[in-house]
C-alpha cells in the first residue's frame, strides 16, 4: 500500500450504552488499533458514541480533494487535542 501523507480515517459510530462498557470497548478498540499496527496501515481509528445506526464511515485520502484533506487533518488533531487519543491520562500527574 503506498503511504500518503494523510491516513485513512476510519470511524466508528458504536451504540452509546456499549460504550459505556469497558469490558467490551477497550478490547475491541485495542483490537482494531493492534491490526492498524500489525498491518503497518497508514490508518487512524475514532470510536465515536452514536444513539442512531451503527456503522464504519472510512475517508480516503487518495479520493479526497486537499481542501477537503486539509478540513478533515484539523478535526483530527483538534479531537486528538480535545480527547488526549494516544495520550497517557495519567501523564500529568506522574510529572
Amino acid at each position: 500500500m503506498a503511504k500518503t501523507e494523510h491516513p485513512l480515517v476510519l470511524v466508528f459510530y458504536l451504540d452509546r450504552e456499549l460504550m459505556k462498557n469497558k469490558n467490551i470497548i477497550a478490547p475491541f478498540a485495542e483490537s482494531v488499533n493492534d491490526i492498524i499496527q500489525i498491518k503497518e496501515m497508514n490508518a487512524v481509528a475514532f470510536f465515536m458514541p452514536t444513539d442512531g445506526e451503527e456503522r464504519l464511515e472510512c475517508i480516503n485520502p487518495v479520493v479526497v480533494n486537499p481542501t477537503d484533506m486539509d478540513k478533515v487533518s484539523k478535526i483530527i488533531q483538534d479531537i486528538n487535542k480535545h480527547f488526549n487519543v494516544g495520550e497517557d491520562p495519567l501523564k500529568d500527574l506522574n510529572a
